[in-house]
């Protein structure tokens, strides 16, 4: 039926502020006292936030904005002569086009895109479909195992969602849930976690990594147990594991007997890459909201034609409808038949927003992008590797090999972790990085004393969340995140010859401020 008037004048009445945090979980709260959610990003553009924190999240730009806001008035619009249901999927249906067209998918047979309120929201999709598969071969079939990586690096929702466990006390469609609590009727998996770091923050090999999966695989197919292997690219602290070159020889090699899908939730992959893990068999999961810098909460898995029989057959648990629509999945999917026609406006206008930032993202010349980047990454080291203050733990470069062997903007890190000292070889504590991380967003008094600009103090700045990465010196340590996006990229391409210096400059001022604040502990 036509949106009843009640319906209508609840869409009527929200602004777009309120629809874009609608339908998430606990995560898209806004705080009244600090007007930010968990992930520090308010719910309205926010010009005056110095922002490089893009691995755990952005504030709205006032391009995404005006995107959501178009799409917000034309939901309007057509709702007195469209169904609800019918306006969701046409809309979701244009996004599946258009993001086709950005990513280059002409090349390939097919793809299946699903969306979802967050990259958790996907793992948790993922490993059911998955698992349903496995299900349905014998009843004696043991419990498909998923092999995930480090989940510091990667979310701490995402174990308890492969395994079929809430992961919030909010669902994206149902209300109120309990937090790590089964969900009712889902697939039985097992779960393994694989580190990627050492007790002492320092990054394992990568030969390492590759065996310690390599292992847990053969066990399970000794046992005739499926395996779902989750590859990260990239990491919170910009890693990729395991190696690609072990992943290509594994697709080679039991392409039947374990599905590997990749997250690369934070988006920081070239249209090339994305593309050859598609070709090679590879599911992909994307999310809107780390270096496109759209609002939290989008997130998009792609799957390749080889795998498109045999999942699009599957049926997911009832319970799944709770973060679960059935537009958010391609027509005819068995999966859809456990799925319910409900609408979740807020997930499409933050899609819609992520969308108009990968258009001009893409608007940019390639090799403009790599020019950026490599200044970027270049002084962002330099700084960081100089001070007394800070500890370097980044990627020098991403290698790829033999997925992708051409020269890509993808290859230089976006993603520099670091950990802050009071002086060399003696770190903050986690309380006390977290203490930093806090004190930056906000301006701060500059002391008669300090070797600061008060201008600089009272500049507030935005790095990544701290990570988990270790101990030293018998305490727990983190680190954060000084991370180049897209929207920075944007910016230092498009505004003539001296924007990329400004941004630089810009990055380097945040680390300053950091220096100053952990001076005054």
């Amino acid at each position: 039926m036509i949106l009843t008037m009640e319906q209508f004048e609840q869409l009527a009445a929200q602004t777009t502020e309120q629809v874009l945090l609608s339908g998430g979980d606990t995560r898209l709260v806004i705080d009244p006292k600090t007007g930010v959610n968990k992930y520090g990003c308010g719910s309205h553009p926010d010009a005056g936030m110095v922002a490089f924190g893009s691995s755990t999240g952005s504030t709205i730009s006032a391009r995404g904005y005006a995107a959501a806001s178009a799409l917000h008035q034309k939901l309007l619009n057509a709702a007195n002569t469209l169904a609800e249901p019918v306006l969701y999927r046409q809309e979701l249906d244009r996004i599946r086009r258009e993001m086709f067209d950005l990513c280059e998918f002409s090349d390939l047979a097919d793809v299946a895109t699903i969306f979802a309120a967050s990259g958790t929201d996907l793992h948790l999709i993922c490993a059911q479909l998955m698992a349903a598969g496995h299900a349905s071969g014998t009843l004696l079939a043991p419990p498909l195992h998923v092999i995930m990586m480090d989940g510091a690096e990667t979310g701490s929702g995402v174990s308890p969602a492969l395994r079929g466990q809430h992961f919030s006390d909010n669902a994206a469609l149902g209300g109120k849930v309990t937090a790590y609590t089964a969900m009712s009727g889902v697939h039985p998996i097992t779960v393994s976690s694989v580190g990627l770091r050492n007790s002492h923050g320092q990054k394992r090999s990568s030969g390492d990594i590759d065996r310690e999966v390599d292992q847990l695989i053969s066990d399970s197919m000794a046992i005739g147990q499926r395996v779902l292997l989750i590859m990260i690219d990239v990491s919170k602290t910009g890693l990729i594991a395991p190696s690609p070159g072990y992943i290509a020889a594994l697709r080679q090699r039991v392409p039947d007997q374990v599905d590997v899908l990749v997250d690369a939730c934070q988006f920081r992959i070239s249209n090339t890459t994305l593309n050859a893990y598609l070709k090679s068999g590879c599911m992909v999961a994307l999310t809107g909201s780390k270096f496109l810098t759209g609002p939290v909460f989008s997130g998009i898995l792609h799957v390749p034609s080889n795998l498109i029989p045999r999942l699009s057959r599957q049926k997911l648990p009832g319970s799944l409808a709770d973060y679960s629509a059935r537009a958010e999945w391609p027509a005819h999917w068995q999966a859809t038949r456990q799925l319910s026609d409900s609408v979740n406006w807020g997930l499409l206008l933050r899609l819609e927003a992520a969308v108009a930032e990968l258009k001009a993202f893409h608007a940019l010349p390639p090799n403009q992008i790599a020019d950026f980047l490599a200044d970027f990454a270049g002084a962002i080291q330099q700084a960081i590797s100089q001070s007394p203050h800070f500890e370097l733990m980044a990627e020098r470069h991403l290698d790829r090999t033999p997925f992708c062997s051409e020269t890509s903007w993808d290859q230089i890190p976006t993603i520099f972790p670091f950990l802050l000292l009071h002086q060399p070889g003696k770190p903050l504590s986690r309380e006390q990085t977290l203490q930093v991380y806090r004190q930056l967003q906000f301006p701060v008094a500059a002391s008669p004393s300090a070797r600061v600009v008060p201008a600089l103090a009272a500049t507030r700045c935005q790095l990544g969340q701290p990570v988990l990465c270790g101990q030293q010196y018998g305490m727990d340590v983190s680190a954060l995140r000084m991370c180049a996006s897209s929207r920075v990229i944007i910016e230092a391409c498009q505004q003539g010859a001296d924007s990329s210096d400004l941004v630089i400059h810009r990055a380097l001022n945040v680390l300053k401020k950091a220096e100053y604040l952990i001076q005054q502990l």
